[in-house]
């Protein structure tokens, strides 16, 4: 091969390396990639990268929602949860100034009338506060007369001799009109109408210092009740 030759192909070789070089393909000027993009293709629109402006993806919950962030497994219920609305409750009984009335003042406000079940006291053996089978017949008398006038009440006292402590007395006076009460309430007087009170040893029926005297003091006393209007 002579020189000539040699020197042409070394130039061609050249020219095309140089060519090769060239004409690598640039992307347009003033064009910054986004990262996760893709540039628009010619013929087809640009595709719109994800973003987390809250424009174009309001968020869920938080501040101006209405819907505060929930912790963690918090299931987001589909309509705000209001709280329960009760109806107000309305008295059956009013008492002074318009408030409902106390069970105090229900039995206060009342003409008390001592006189009319005296014979109808109901005696206790020593240390007891059950109504014997001898006792109930005097009962009879004051469920009749309570059942005709629904509008009556009835005070039962409880009363103890003086053996005995006072504060034992006074609880054992509390237990016998109970006990009372509980047979009226059997025999179909309604418990609103009976209120209890125990007087333990405080109010004796007979002075004395005997068996006599004892007997006479452990008792339950029937009072009536009778409204003023």
């Amino acid at each position: 091969m002579n020189k000539s030759i040699f020197l042409k192909l070394a130039a061609l070789t050249l020219l095309a390396v140089i060519a090769a070089t060239g004409c690598k393909t640039k992307g347009p000027k003033g064009v910054t990639p986004i990262y996760g993009a893709r540039t628009s293709v010619a013929g087809n629109p640009p595709v719109t990268p994800l973003t987390n402006d809250a424009t174009l993806n309001p968020p869920l919950v938080g501040p101006g929602t209405g819907v505060a962030n929930p912790g963690p497994g918090t299931t987001i219920p589909s309509e705000p949860i209001r709280p329960p609305v009760f109806p107000p409750v309305t008295p059956d009984k009013i008492g002074p100034g318009g408030g409902p009335a106390t069970d105090t003042q229900l039995f206060d406000n009342m003409l008390v009338d001592r006189s009319a079940f005296a014979a109808n006291m109901i005696h206790f053996d020593y240390d007891k506060a059950i109504v014997k089978q001898t006792e109930e017949g005097k009962l009879k008398p004051v469920i009749a007369a309570l059942k005709s006038s629904p509008q009556n009440k009835l005070l039962i006292e409880g009363h103890c001799d003086e053996r005995g402590t006072e504060e034992y007395n006074r609880a054992l006076g509390e237990r016998r009109a109970l006990a009372i009460r509980e047979r009226l309430a059997k025999a179909g007087i309604s418990p609103d109408r009976l209120r209890t009170v125990s007087f333990g040893e405080d109010k004796p029926l007979a002075l004395g210092h005997d068996e006599n005297a004892w007997r006479q003091n452990r008792r339950g006393e029937l009072v009536l009740l009778k409204p003023k209007n």
